[in-house]
C-alpha cells in the first residue's frame, strides 16, 4: 500500500472515530506552516524505515538507525505489567514502533496519542495503519500546538480515566523537541493538580453548596439582585477591585482620596475589608463567595463593631453563617453552584436569571461581577499574587501569618510587573493564570494592575495607582443613591408553580430510593443463590430505576449535587462493572457500588428534610 493511500485510510478512520478532533487535524495537515525540510525518512540497517530530524543544522535520529523495532521492544519491556483500567498517553509518535511494542505487551489499556509536532504526525499517518494497532482501545489522536487545546485534552483524559494514568514518552522526541516537552509536562502536572484540587473542592463543598443555598434563600428573596437590578447603572464607570496583598498598605491614602472625591466605586474582596477598616477607609461594598463556615471570620470585626455603612454583596451559595447578624445592607448575586435559586426563581420581567459563574476565588468572581455590571476600567489594587518578603497579606488582618521558611523554599519565581522575578506559591500562580484567562475574554473593557511589586498579570497593564488617578479618574462618578435605587422582584406565581412541582418530586423521591434498595436486595439474593440469569434482568431494572432518580427533580436539584463526587464515581464505574466476566464478582461489586451511593442519598434525604420545610415557608411568606 502506498503512503498516500495509507494516509487517506488513516484520515478516514480519524474522521469517523474522532470527529471532534478531525477538523483540527485537517487544518494542521493542510496548513502552510509545516516544515517539509524538518523530517527525512531513511532505511535503517534492519531494513525498516527510521526518521531523521533536521534540527539546528544536525540530522538527529528519532529511532535507532540500526534496528528501530528491536529498540522499541527493549523500551517497552521497561514497563511493568499495566493493570486493567490503566490509561496511557503516548507522548510523541515518530513512526510508532514504541507504541506498537508497548501495546503488544499491554493489550488491555486505553490509550491516547499526543503529538506536538504536526509534521511528525503526518509522517506517522503515512507509515502506520491505525487499523493494525495492537489492541482496539485508541481513545484519541491529538496535535498539541496550543496550550488551551492541550489543557482541554488533558482534562478530558483525566475525567475519563478511572485507574492509573501513565505517560509514555518517546525518548529521543523529548530530547530533540525539549521546549515542547517541557511545556507539555508543565501543563500536564498543573492540569492534574488542578483536577485534584477541583475534586477536593467538590468533595469538601458538595453538601455545603446546597445547604448554603437553602439556608440563604430567605436573604436572596429579601435583598436586591445586584446583577439584575444594577445592570446598566454602572456602565463606563471606573471601579477598584481591592485585594489583601501586602502592597495594599502602600495604597491606603490613594484609596482614601478616591473615596473622598468619589472618583471610582470601591469593592473589596476577602480580607481586604479588614485592612481598609483598620485605616478607617470604608469601601462602597464588600464581596464574599466562600462556601465554608470559616468565611464568617473575615466579617467578625464588622459584626462585633456593628458597622452598618458597608454593604455586603454575597454569592447565593456563600457560607450561610456569614450572613447571620450582618449589620449592613446586603445584595446578592446568583452563583452557578446555587441550583436551588436557579430552579425556583425568575424575575417578573425576565425569563432567565443572570448567573455569576463559579470560580476558585472571590477575586475572580468579583472580577466577573464588575465586568458584567459594565464597569470600565477595572482597577486591580493589592492583587500581589506573590510574596512581599515574608508577607502575603496587608496589615489589619489579625488571622494572617508570616510566610514560613518551608513555604519560601517551595516557592516558584514568576515575572513581576517591573520585568524582574518575584517569589510566589504554586496556588497563587494558578490564580494568576485563571485571572489572565478571564481578562483575555473580556471585550470593550480595560483592566489595569496597580499592584507594586506584584506578579505580572497578562492582559492587565501595570500602571501605578497615582498615574491611574491622574489619567483615568479625573471626575466624580460615584452616585450616593445607587443603593436606594436597587430592587428586585421575583415572580411569585413562578415560585408557587415550581414549589408545587418540587413537592410532587419530593414525595416520589423517597419511594424511588426504597425501590432502588429493594432491587439491590433482590440482586444480592439472586447472586447468593447463583441465579445469574435472573440477576442480569435485575441489572436492567436497576439501571432504569437509576434513570428515574436522575430525572426526579428533588434528586436532581438537592440530592445528586450533594453527592456529585460519589455519583460520578458510580457512573464512571458502570462500564467497568459490566465488563467483569465472573458473574458472582460482578453481582457483588454492583450491589456494593450502588448501595454505597444510595445509602449516602438516603442520609441526605433525611438531613435536608427540615431545611426543605423552612424553604417552603419562606416561599409561602414571600409577597413579591
Amino acid at each position: 500500500m502506498s503512503s498516500q493511500t495509507l494516509f487517506d485510510l488513516n484520515t478516514s478512520i480519524l474522521r469517523a472515530a474522532f470527529p471532534a478532533t478531525w477538523s483540527q487535524i485537517a487544518a494542521y495537515m493542510g496548513g502552510e506552516e509545516q516544515d517539509d525540510a524538518l523530517l527525512k525518512v531513511e532505511t535503517s540497517r534492519s531494513g525498516v524505515p527510521t526518521l531523521v530530524v533536521n534540527k539546528e543544522g544536525k540530522g538527529l535520529f528519532l529511532h535507532s538507525r540500526y534496528d528501530p523495532q528491536r529498540e522499541a521492544e527493549a523500551f517497552a519491556n521497561q514497563f511493568s505489567a499495566a493493570c486493567q483500567g490503566t490509561t496511557v498517553v503516548f507522548y510523541g509518535v515518530g513512526l510508532g514502533y514504541q507504541i506498537n511494542a508497548f501495546l503488544r505487551n499491554h493489550p488491555g489499556v486505553n490509550y491516547y496519542i499526543y503529538e506536538p509536532i504536526p509534521e511528525l504526525l503526518k509522517a506517522y499517518l503515512n507509515h502506520q495503519s491505525l487499523n493494525d494497532l495492537p489492541g482496539k482501545k485508541l481513545q484519541g489522536v491529538i496535535i498539541g500546538m496550543h496550550d488551551q487545546e492541550t489543557v482541554s485534552f488533558l482534562q478530558s483524559v483525566i475525567d475519563k480515566s478511572r485507574g492509573e494514568l501513565l505517560l509514555v514518552e518517546l525518548p529521543m522526541h523529548k530530547q530533540i523537541f525539549a521546549a515542547e516537552y517541557e511545556k507539555f509536562l508543565d501543563l500536564f502536572q498543573k492540569t492534574i493538580k488542578g483536577k485534584r484540587t477541583q475534586l477536593h473542592t467538590n468533595y469538601a463543598y458538595q453538601k455545603r453548596w446546597i445547604i448554603n443555598s437553602m439556608k440563604n434563600f430567605k436573604e436572596v428573596l429579601s435583598t436586591p439582585n445586584i446583577v439584575m437590578a444594577g445592570n446598566r447603572r454602572f456602565k463606563g464607570k471606573p471601579a477598584l477591585l481591592v485585594a489583601a496583598g501586602p502592597s495594599l498598605n502602600e495604597e491606603i491614602e490613594n484609596i482614601r482620596s478616591i473615596k473622598e472625591k468619589g472618583l471610582a466605586y470601591i469593592f473589596t474582596v476577602g480580607s481586604a475589608i479588614n485592612t481598609l477598616i483598620h485605616y478607617h477607609v470604608y469601601p462602597h461594598a464588600a464581596c464574599t463567595y466562600d462556601p465554608s463556615e470559616r468565611n464568617q471570620i473575615v466579617f467578625e470585626k464588622i459584626k462585633a463593631e456593628g458597622i452598618k455603612e458597608i454593604p455586603l454583596i454575597f454569592g447565593s451559595s456563600t457560607g450561610y453563617e456569614t450572613l447571620q447578624h450582618y449589620p449592613g445592607e446586603m445584595y446578592h448575586m446568583i452563583t452557578s453552584q446555587d441550583l436551588v435559586a436557579n430552579y425556583f426563581l425568575k424575575t417578573t420581567e425576565e425569563e432567565r436569571l443572570e448567573i455569576v459563574s463559579d470560580a476558585p476565588t472571590i477575586a475572580l468572581v468579583t472580577l466577573q461581577l464588575l465586568y458584567t455590571l459594565g464597569f470600565n476600567p477595572i482597577i486591580l489594587v493589592g492583587q500581589n499574587l506573590a510574596y512581599q518578603g515574608r508577607s502575603q497579606h496587608a496589615e489589619g488582618i489579625h488571622y494572617t501569618t508570616q510566610v514560613t521558611t518551608e513555604e519560601m523554599e517551595r516557592g516558584i519565581f514568576v515575572p513581576d510587573v517591573y520585568g524582574n522575578e518575584v517569589l510566589t506559591h504554586v496556588s497563587m500562580d494558578l490564580m494568576r493564570k485563571q485571572m489572565e484567562f478571564y481578562i483575555k475574554n473580556f471585550t470593550d473593557c480595560t483592566v489595569l494592575n496597580t499592584t507594586k511589586g506584584g506578579a505580572q498579570i497578562e492582559g492587565a497593564n501595570f500602571l501605578e495607582l497615582e498615574k491611574v488617578i491622574s489619567t483615568y479618574l479625573k471626575d466624580q462618578v460615584y452616585n450616593e443613591t445607587w443603593r436606594s435605587e436597587l430592587k428586585t422582584d421575583y415572580d411569585l406565581a413562578h415560585l408557587n408553580v415550581q414549589l408545587e412541582s418540587m413537592d410532587r418530586s419530593y414525595q416520589r423521591a423517597q419511594r424511588l430510593s426504597d425501590e432502588y434498595n429493594d432491587i439491590l436486595k433482590t440482586i444480592d439474593r439472586l447472586i447468593t443463590n447463583r441465579n445469574f440469569q435472573e440477576a442480569e434482568k435485575m441489572y436492567v431494572k436497576l439501571d432504569k430505576t437509576l434513570g428515574k432518580i436522575e430525572r426526579n427533580k428533588f434528586f436532581a436539584i438537592f440530592i445528586l449535587p450533594m453527592n456529585r463526587v460519589q455519583y460520578k464515581i458510580l457512573i464512571d464505574s458502570i462500564d467497568r462493572l459490566n465488563e467483569e466476566q465472573n458473574p458472582t464478582t460482578k453481582g457483588q461489586r454492583i450491589v456494593k457500588s450502588f448501595k454505597t451511593f444510595i445509602d449516602l442519598c438516603q442520609e441526605d434525604l433525611q438531613l435536608i428534610a427540615p431545611l426543605y420545610q423552612e424553604l417552603k415557608e419562606e416561599i409561602y411568606s414571600y409577597k413579591g
